[in-house]
Order: C-alpha cells, then sequence, then structure tokens
C-alpha cells in the first residue's frame, strides 16, 4: 500500500528557484547517512533534489518507521518542502501455500 504525504517547508520557502541551494544537496547526503547510521539502519530511501523541493521514495517496515523518515527528513532539510512516496512493506501472512512448478 503506498501513501503519499507532502508537508510544507519547515521553515519556509527555499531560495525560489527551480532547483535547490547546493547545500541542500549537501543536507541531502547527510540524511542518507543520518538514515543509514540511526537506530532505523534505513538503506532503502531514495533522496533525491526535483524542482525546489525533496523527494523520498522507497519502502518503510512500519508506518512508525515511516514517521520517523519524515520526522528526520524535516529535522535535516529545514526550509525546505519534502514530498515523500514512502510505501509500507506488507508483513502479513500468505493465505494460502505457494505452488511451485
Amino acid at each position: 500500500m503506498a501513501t503519499g504525504h507532502e508537508g510544507p517547508p519547515v521553515d519556509g520557502p527555499s531560495d525560489g528557484g527551480t532547483r535547490p541551494p547546493a547545500s541542500t544537496e549537501y543536507r541531502i547526503a547527510h540524511l542518507g547517512e543520518r538514515l543509514a547510521r540511526g537506530d532505523l539502519a534505513e538503506l532503502g530511501m531514495r533522496i533525491e533534489a526535483r524542482g525546489d523541493a525533496v523527494h523520498i521514495t522507497g519502502t518503510a517496515s512500519t508506518a512508525a518507521d515511516r514517521e520517523a523518515i519524515l520526522r528526520i527528513a524535516a529535522a535535516e532539510l529545514p526550509g525546505v518542502a519534502v514530498r515523500a512516496d514512502i510505501a509500507l512493506a506488507d508483513v502479513t501472512a500468505p493465505d494460502r501455500s505457494e505452488d511451485l512448478s
């Protein structure tokens, strides 16, 4: 199940150009490192600058993990619009056995 989350800029709009400032690229890299090294140990998120916003895509294990990713992104990218398309992993047991041939 994929759900999108689009949050307003935390501290206001970026510089108004069509691309985030160069420092945003550095902050995107730092966000990726923080997600990978933190309690989440999240390696599956793709984080990229698109226009004047940052777009995060990937699959999170739980809704709580997805919300944590969005909180960390807001903290790392103040003043930058963050758009996310983070799906939740399906961890339900199958309702029938798989037939292999």
